[in-house]
């Protein structure tokens, strides 16, 4: 019996719901097997076939009304045995995970870390960043992703200096000459953002689809609360997707257990009409390799909890009213709940609460309770994060739990434009003529009506064509084709991975 490549791939599905052993020889990076309108491989119009006035020969590529079809795309991550479900279908993203998932508090402090290339001699200790031959030297030297270098292209906090005393990184605020007035007009990063990772480095299983979706007119497209939490500077966040949550996901507070210790702990759902949020599914280079990672950006609507810049270094003076700014810390912020109220987001010492036993990793590992970078975690000197944060913003571990139920309209459209997928998107003009067989419709037959002389008043006399002309003339649906050749390198996540590296050297 001939099994179609739909039919196939949802067996693969069946089998991965099933937990079976089918899946062995299956090519799990890509589920659609290289093919995204795996959906008509069945179908093949042929020439004698009337349809093909509306859908051509062979495999048809729109559908009746002629709207191209759009590519679909099934992915999956994981990081401690916990999977995430990525799909897109008509250019809808979405992720599905587990509820109440912990995030870290960072902030970002307006610069970029950039790392020696390999080969490159480098700057000396005491150069001027700002001299001109410096910025030139910075240029063809260093860089935030060294893509060939893999893990090793990442350096240690104490490594910065090279054998021979030159810098193996360096950090520039984004005022820096080096990144050519990008971000001039760039409003301050003023707002801490909260993470965790979703996926292991190079996320093999989620890359097609994830490829796809950052290649969309909807991506990279950051709110004014992202674009506060330094989301939009691309040399630390190469790819952004902002999503929505779904009608019955939030983000919940641990605010404890009243008269209780801080043991005691209880989480209660924000109010986002109180306490602002944006939601971001981020790519980001950990230990200069690629990762998934969730954010949340929060600003209150009455206080200024989550927003501070350090007054010190060069991002500061960059800025061109520094002193309007917040430039102290609030340790433990508040949230405003549902419901009423205000609840002050009260972290732990442990790692997270959906990992009870961190110590089976060899090392263990707790809430590294202070900012900056990862570095030789579970060292008690590692951070929470990267060099780019903050230290004395502190991570408050899973004081801030979010429900991974999220979605995004890929091509930057919501449904609730009126024009969008209007019929007549297809053949582009206002008016679209429909052919059909003629007649007289709709007239009432059953006994009941007839004998007592009732008529239906829809009935009609229906002609053989009949023109309808539409409001508007909206675009089709479409979509951007993903950059071919991104190769899947480095480790492939097994079932032992952790949320982040443990790297000694």
């Amino acid at each position: 019996m001939k099994v179609s490549l739909a039919q196939s791939t949802f067996a693969v599905m069946t089998s991965l719901a099933l937990g079976g052993n089918a899946l062995a020889n299956q090519n799990l990076t890509d589920l659609t097997n290289n093919d995204p309108f795996f959906y008509t491989s069945d179908q093949n119009i042929a020439a004698d076939n009337n349809l093909k006035v509306l859908l051509g020969v062979g495999r048809p590529n729109r559908t009746h009304s002629q709207i191209p079809h759009l590519p679909v795309y099934m992915g999956y991550m994981n990081t401690n045995s916990t999977y995430r479900f990525v799909n897109i279908m008509e250019q809808v993203f979405t992720m599905v995970g587990e509820g109440k998932h912990g995030l870290w508090r960072v902030h970002e402090s307006g610069n970029v870390r950039l790392y020696r290339r390999r080969g490159a001699e480098g700057l000396l200790a005491d150069s001027d960043l700002y001299a001109e031959d410096s910025v030139r030297q910075i240029g063809n030297q260093y860089g935030y992703y060294l893509e060939d270098e893999s893990w090793s292209g990442y350096k240690y906090p104490d490594q910065k200096l090279s054998e021979s005393g030159h810098l193996n990184y360096i950090d520039l605020p984004i005022s820096h000459p080096i990144f050519n007035g990008k971000y001039v007009n760039h409003e301050p990063i003023d707002l801490s953002n909260w993470y965790c990772t979703m996926s292991a480095n190079d996320y093999p299983y989620a890359k097609k689809a994830m490829d796809f979706a950052f290649s969309q007119d909807g991506a990279n497209q950051i709110g004014p609360l992202g674009k506060r939490a330094g989301l939009d500077v691309t040399e630390n966040y190469l790819n952004v997707l902002r999503l929505d949550h779904f009608p019955d996901a939030n983000t919940w507070i641990n605010t404890g257990q009243e008269g209780k210790d801080a043991s005691h702990v209880e989480w209660k759902a924000i109010d986002p009409s109180k306490t602002k949020v944006e939601y971001y599914l981020v790519e980001r280079t950990f230990f200069n390799k690629p990762y998934l990672f969730v954010t949340a950006v929060y600003d209150n609507v009455n206080n200024d909890d989550h927003q501070y810049v350090r007054p010190d270094g060069d991002y500061y003076a960059s800025l061109s009213d520094p002193s309007t700014l917040k430039n102290k810390v609030t340790m433990t912020p508040r949230f405003n709940l549902l419901g009423g109220g205000e609840g002050q987001a009260i972290g732990l010492p442990i790692y997270g609460v959906h990992h009870p036993n961190r110590a089976v990793f060899g090392a263990g590992g707790a809430c590294p309770l202070k900012g900056g970078d990862w570095g030789r975690y579970p060292d008690t000197s590692g951070g929470a994060g990267w060099p780019t944060q903050y230290e004395e913003v502190t991570p408050l571990c899973d004081a801030v739990l979010v429900d991974i139920k999220f979605f995004t309209n890929l091509d930057g459209r919501p449904w609730t434009d009126d024009s969008k997928y209007l019929a007549n998107a297809g053949f582009g003009t206002e008016t679209v003529t429909y052919k059909m067989q003629p007649g007289e419709y709709g007239v009432f037959t059953d006994p009941y009506n007839t004998s007592r002389g009732i008529k239906n008043p829809d009935s009609q006399q229906v002609p053989e064509q009949l023109t309808l002309t539409y409001s508007a003339v909206p675009e089709p649906v479409g979509y951007n084709e993903p950059p071919k050749g991104n190769a899947m390198l480095g480790m492939i996540p097994s079932e032992q991975s952790t949320c982040r590296p443990v790297i000694t050297q």
